[in-house]
């Protein structure tokens, strides 16, 4: 059993990447299960899984009496859990680059509010720039209250994680509220993530609490609006 859940994911993923780099367009008729089968010598339940995860995250859709046609080819970033860009690409080429850090500077007004801090209080603030498959996907801009410290150092390594670090110091991230909206690029962010000013990004605000209810992170991420959206699954109450 064990062995098939990882071929699917397997599976699932080298799809996935077929999909996001255009190997297959927008409208296009699938392979069908039996081919993928025969493709990758793997049993029909195990390539419906895989195939059920693309469906489930809306890349394909399945069609009565058509089959399964392709619906997206952006990556879908999930809103299910709370994860680090480290743990929700630790599978793939992902890394990070530290393009600035400053230990302490006066947080403004936005900042001030979304950390529920006093009018000239203190914080530090660093930005990333995200990478996956050698791609710039994303520019990162983080501000953490004076209360916990940061170095430069400890977050210049590829592969550093913010919530790790946050962990080792005590602060536990327990929960997350997130506000998403559409901008366009200015000349930073243009230069940072390889495309043209005013292309579409999709923006998003965070703001995370520790295990003991203490604000301790407000975050702005902005996602190449050709490389990702945003997937979420409702459920009636």
């Amino acid at each position: 059993m064990k062995g098939n859940s990882v071929k699917y994911l397997a599976i699932y993923e080298e799809l996935k990447q077929e999909i996001i780099n255009g190997g297959y367009t927008v409208g296009e008729t699938f392979p069908a299960e039996p081919e993928l089968q025969q493709r990758f010598n793997v049993s029909r339940i195990t390539v419906r899984h895989a195939v059920k995860l693309l469906v489930d995250e809306g890349y394909l859709q399945r069609i009565h009496g058509v089959g399964t046609i392709v619906l997206s080819q952006k990556e879908s970033l999930q809103l299910q859990a709370l994860l680090s860009f480290t743990e929700e690409n630790n599978d793939r080429d992902a890394h990070s680059s530290l393009y600035a850090f400053n230990e302490s500077v006066v947080a403004d007004p936005t900042v001030c509010s979304h950390l529920e801090l006093p009018k000239g209080a203190t914080v530090s603030c660093h930005e990333r720039i995200r990478w996956v498959d050698g791609i710039p996907i994303s520019f990162q801009r983080v501000y953490c209250p004076s209360f916990i410290q940061l170095a430069a150092e400890e977050l210049e390594a590829p592969d550093a994680s913010l919530y790790k670090l946050l962990r080792e110091k005590g602060f536990v991230v327990t929960k997350a509220q997130e506000t998403i909206e559409s901008v366009v690029s200015d000349k930073q962010l243009a230069e940072c993530l390889d495309i043209e000013e005013n292309k579409p990004l999709l923006y998003v605000e965070r703001v995370t609490r520790d295990q003991k209810d203490r604000l301790i992170e407000y975050t702005e991420f902005f996602y190449r609006g050709d490389r990702y959206r945003y997937n979420v699954q409702l459920q009636v109450p």
